[in-house]
């Protein structure tokens, strides 16, 4: 730590003479004389300056707290420590300050031991120090059942002025005797004309209030400037609390005009007489800087001079500059040391700094997890406990055991956390009440956390939360009109996610898109690694920004962890071409190696991806994946099992991580153990997917599915109907649904089918077109419509969009013979087959070249027909290259061709044709098939 040399102060030559002022007090004592009373006066304007006096350690230093608990704490009773008895008189004076309730036994037996030792201290000073400390500890009726106030007064005659003054209050506020004004307005005044500067004081702000007592003439200027002479005194060991009330004179400004300077240029004088609690007062002017000039060296002297006599305070504030690097050179060892200093008094302020500490920087020290536990715990036994600690204790139980081996613990954590208003605590509780949804009441509970934290906390995040609790994990979800709500709510509070491809980022324009970069900004605020992500590739696109403003979110982004994975995702989205790529798996491998096995998943799904041209070494892969399997993540757990060389992947991989899941596993996770585990943990696995399920299409059709390969159709529909709600405007995802209701349901489920099939091709998707002509040619089904199944064929040839008409006549082909005859009826197939043959698709080559063959009428139209097999065989159509090979055999519609017949039939029979390999054989053209 730094030291500075008290020989850097300024002195302030006195401008006031303490013994002139000192000299006129034997003059005051004058007749009595009745004041009128008057209305409250301005405040007294004293420039009353520290002497100048060289720095001298004259105080003597409190210990720190700690070291007074532990030394009284322990301390018999019998016998007192060997040392100077005024540091007895000292502790007593701090412990009842700490905690007069607690420490008053043995405050009594302090005093009773000081008055057999020191007959000084024995009288009115033992007596005094009694009701002092039954006062503060608030034993009001045993001071008065004792009548020890009475018994001081009987010595009035004989008090010093300081017990003179402080009997006066007993009796004006009637602690421990009926009040009696009178007589404390006398001891009072006869303490002020014996020069105690706190009865001086106090007459003073009475006069100015307008109420001095009768007897009290004395102009409130001179009383207040004899009161700081008279606190200044001689230079002995107190000359620092004396000092000290001066600087808290012109800090209140109550008597005197508030004059910041002079308060802190008092303090200093004590400071620089060795008090370390007027050093931090001196420390926190400097902080603040409010009415003078700051003084950085200043500031750095008199903290450290605070912190080395251990007050915790003190050494909170420069363990502050230490880990920023505030002032002085960042050093997270010396902030360290100052916080573990500062909370070994166990007072919850230290302590915080403390635990905060260690989870801030838990990468820079690794090995003190133990540590900031044992922190967390000591918080947790204060009575003020707050309720982040609870959160974070819960935190390292799930951490330490698995979400699910841990969750009654942590829950009964979060349960106080909540009660307590944390707002991290109050969402995970209701949280992990709706996962384990015992019963309603878990719910309604759940619900009603959340929506108290959005209407008086101000937080938009559990708006989320509630749309995903009633329309997925509510027992009766989906509650549309309550998720809506939510829903509803989110979005105008502008707090959905910002979902945006990687490709439409180069569409962004501030001109055309301000709401959608406003909120794309505000979420990148919030740190989140995907915005922040967009938003930086946002900013370097669009170059009008400014290299400082992509210079501050680059900047920005850096206390956030996972956003280089997110850069790189969107990289590898964007990459065109190799080089781009290895780029962007790099970006993933720093990530990596910053964060471990956070980035594990990702960079290890980029190296199989993309293989081919990462020259991917498959142990590699097995390696980065190892790390979040143990900790229960399903994605992880899905690779590792492809990647196994045996048809029971699967089981030897659940086998070897059954604990992890058991224990922490994902949602994913628990549905890949789902096939492995018997009938009694598959119930529970499934119950507690279901109570974490992320609300959205992906994820609650895999559970339908689930449910639908263990032959149960009610969970099945249950999550299927749930997904009817969340497909959006997603056409794959209305396509995807209406074949799992065909599935589930059959034709009862035809009508649901056809109308989200209607949604999905209004978006002009060739996947939906093409399962919608399935479902309208289907004969067997209610919903069977030729004519509209003709209809499209017929737009899709208006419209010349050759993609959906061939896939719509390769589905012709497989339609039942009722609906092909249908069809037929409807169009004019011949002219169809033939635009899409012309269009070069080989499937309708090949159905154009069946036609004509099937229709032939002359010599002229078998040629045609075999001459639309061989385009289409060399478009790669396998039913055409058997049938081309064929017509070579055998002659039709052309000469005979032995060799090309081979040729083609081979090919057709190494693709699969079983007719290819077949009509080989029986032309005996192939004798090793």
């Amino acid at each position: 730590m730094a030291r500075y040399a008290n020989s850097i102060r300024q002195k302030i030559a006195p401008k006031f003479h303490v013994s002139k002022a000192l000299s006129m007090l034997a003059v005051l004592v004058v007749p009595v004389i009745c004041v009128p009373s008057i209305t409250r006066a301005d405040t007294i304007a004293l420039e009353f300056v520290p002497p100048q006096i060289d720095a001298t350690n004259i105080c003597i230093a409190r210990p720190p707290d700690a070291e007074v608990v532990a030394l009284w704490g322990n301390w018999d009773g019998l016998h007192l420590p060997e040392g100077s008895q005024d540091i007895v008189r000292r502790d007593i004076k701090r412990l009842k300050q700490l905690d007069a309730v607690t420490w008053l036994p043995k405050i009594e037996q302090m005093i009773a031991r000081l008055e057999e030792v020191d007959p000084r201290f024995a009288g009115s000073n033992a007596l005094i120090s009694r009701i002092s400390a039954m006062e503060a500890a608030g034993a009001f009726e045993e001071l008065r059942s004792l009548q020890l106030i009475p018994q001081l007064a009987t010595q009035s005659d004989s008090l010093s002025p300081r017990f003179k003054n402080l009997l006066s209050w007993y009796y004006r506020d009637g602690v421990g005797v009926e009040r009696n004004i009178e007589f404390a307005n006398n001891l009072l005044i006869e303490a002020a004309y014996a020069g105690n500067a706190d009865a001086l004081l106090s007459l003073t702000n009475m006069t100015l209030e307008g109420e001095a007592p009768t007897g009290w003439d004395v102009a409130p200027d001179l009383a207040t400037t004899m009161a700081f002479g008279a606190l200044i005194g001689e230079l002995d060991s107190s000359i620092c609390d004396r000092a000290s009330r001066i600087a808290r004179e012109y800090s209140n400004g109550e008597i005197v005009e508030p004059n910041i300077q002079l308060a802190h240029d008092w303090f200093r004088f004590a400071a620089d007489l060795g008090d370390s609690n007027s050093a931090w007062k001196v420390a926190e002017y400097h902080i603040q800087a409010e009415g003078f000039e700051k003084d950085n060296d200043l500031l750095l002297h008199y903290l450290t001079q605070a912190a080395d006599a251990q007050l915790p305070y003190a050494q909170i504030e420069l363990g502050r500059l230490y880990e920023s690097g505030a002032l002085v050179d960042k050093d997270l060892d010396t902030a360290l040391s100052l916080y573990r200093a500062a909370a070994t008094a166990g007072e919850r302020p230290a302590l915080t700094r403390l635990a905060i500490f260690l989870e801030r920087h838990e990468d820079t020290y690794p090995n003190l997890q133990s540590e900031k536990q044992s922190v967390l715990e000591q918080l947790n036994t204060r009575d003020d406990v707050s309720g982040w600690v609870l959160t974070r204790l819960a935190n390292n139980i799930y951490e330490r055991d698995g979400r699910w081996a841990g969750r009654d613990q942590a829950m009964t954590y979060l349960e106080r956390a909540a009660t307590l208003g944390d707002l991290d605590g109050s969402i995970q509780y209701a949280t992990g009440l709706i996962a384990q949804n015992n019963t309603p009441h878990d719910f309604e509970r759940a619900v009603s956390i959340l929506t108290n934290s959005v209407a008086l906390l101000g937080n938009a995040t559990p708006a989320k939360l509630l749309y995903g609790a009633f329309m997925c994990h509510s027992t009766d979800s989906p509650r549309i009109a309550e998720a809506q709500f939510w829903s509803t709510l989110e979005e105008t509070m502008a707090t959905r996610n910002v979902e945006i491809e990687a490709g439409d980022i180069w569409q962004l324009s501030r001109n055309d898109d301000p709401l959608t970069i406003a909120r794309l900004q505000s979420h990148a605020l919030y740190g989140s690694p995907t915005a922040l992500a967009n938003y930086l590739k946002h900013l370097e696109i669009d170059t009008s920004y400014g290299p400082e403003v992509l210079a501050f979110w680059e900047g920005y982004s850096n206390q956030y962890a996972f956003v280089l994975e997110a850069i790189a995702e969107i990289e590898l989205e964007l990459a065109q071409n190799p080089q781009d790529r290895a780029l962007a798996i790099q970006l993933l491998r720093h990530q990596y190696a910053q964060s471990g096995g956070q980035a594990a998943l990702s960079l290890a799904s980029a190296l199989l991806d993309y293989a081919d041209e990462t020259n991917t070494n498959i142990d590699e892969v097995i390696e980065l994946l190892q790390e979040p399997a143990s900790r229960g993540v399903g994605s992880a757990l899905r690779i590792l099992a492809s990647l196994t060389d045996t048809a029971t992947g699967g089981q030897l991989t659940f086998n070897q991580y059954a604990d992890a899941i058991d224990a922490n596993g994902d949602f994913a996770a628990l549905l890949f153990a789902v096939p492995f585990v018997d009938d009694q943990t598959r119930a529970e696995y499934l119950q507690r997917a279901a109570g974490i399920v992320p609300c959205n299409y992906k994820n609650v059709m895999s559970l339908s599915n689930t449910f639908q390969q263990l032959g149960d159709t009610e969970g099945a529909l249950h999550w299927a109907n749930i997904a009817t709600h969340l497909t959006g405007e997603n056409p794959w995802a209305q396509t995807d649904l209406a074949r799992v209701k065909l599935d589930l349901l059959g034709d009862e489920g035809a009508p649901e089918a056809l109308a989200l099939l209607e949604q999905a091709v209004l978006t002009g998707d060739p996947m939906a077109q093409t399962t919608l002509f399935e479902l309208l040619t289907d004969s067997t089904s209610s919903v069977y419509d030729p004519t509209r199944a003709a209809t499209m064929i017929l737009d899709a040839v208006d419209t010349e969009n050759t993609d959906v008409l061939t896939r719509l006549l390769s589905r012709v082909r497989s339609a039942d013979e009722f609906a092909q005859a249908a069809l037929e009826d409807e169009l004019d197939f011949p002219s169809i087959l033939l635009t899409g043959a012309l269009s070069g698709d080989a499937f309708s080559m090949r159905a154009y070249a069946i036609y004509r063959r099937d229709n032939a009428a002359s010599p002229t139209d078998m040629t045609e027909s075999t001459q639309w097999f061989g385009r289409a065989a060399e478009g790669g159509d396998v039913t055409a290259m058997t049938e081309y090979g064929y017509a070579l055999a055998f002659g039709m519609g052309t000469e005979a061709n032995l060799d090309n017949a081979i040729y083609w039939l081979e090919q057709a029979a190494d693709a699969g044709s079983e007719k290819a390999a077949s009509i080989t054989s029986l032309l005996n053209l192939n004798e090793d098939i």
